[in-house]
């Protein structure tokens, strides 16, 4: 089924989004849960990237499509960055003592599964904010576009 890239764009989004909510709010309770966030947000982001990765390549010169590529790999990196960078920094402030050890007390245990919770949390409200910009602003370009003609 055909849906276009605009609708691919917004429900992969939407996917990502949704995986990333199920994580925060479910992920703790039972792995089935932590398997679904996971496939939701793998396969939002496999759309996603190719609907980036074909927006960016339609707007180029023929003679700058390697640049384009190289700009959507480097894209994906720093998001991934980002989202290391921002759930790594709530696991810091939220879990005392050292992560790399075996036997954590019950105390450091409940600390992980509570920062691992909100850094699910983090990532999901940075992600719906993202999305929306992203639908809110390629509206307004298909309405400027529209308004030209």
């Amino acid at each position: 089924m055909r849906v276009g890239l605009d609708r691919a764009a917004w429900l992969s989004a939407g996917a990502v989004v949704c995986g990333l909510a199920v994580y925060g709010l479910l992920g703790r309770f039972a792995y089935v849960w932590v398997v679904l966030a996971l496939v939701l947000v793998s396969a939002g982001m496999r759309v996603v990237g190719v609907v980036a990765g074909t927006n960016v390549m339609r707007g180029l010169p023929g003679n700058r499509t390697t640049m384009g590529a190289a700009l959507v790999d480097t894209a994906g990196e720093v998001t991934a960055g980002i989202g290391i960078a921002v759930s790594g920094t709530i696991l810091a402030a939220l879990f005392t003592g050292d992560i790399a050890t075996s036997g954590w007390n019950p105390h450091q245990t409940a600390e992980f599964r509570e920062a691992t919770t909100w850094a699910g949390l983090a990532l999901t409200g940075l992600a719906a904010a993202l999305a929306a910009w992203g639908i809110t602003r390629g509206r307004q370009g298909r309405q400027m576009g529209t308004d030209s003609a």
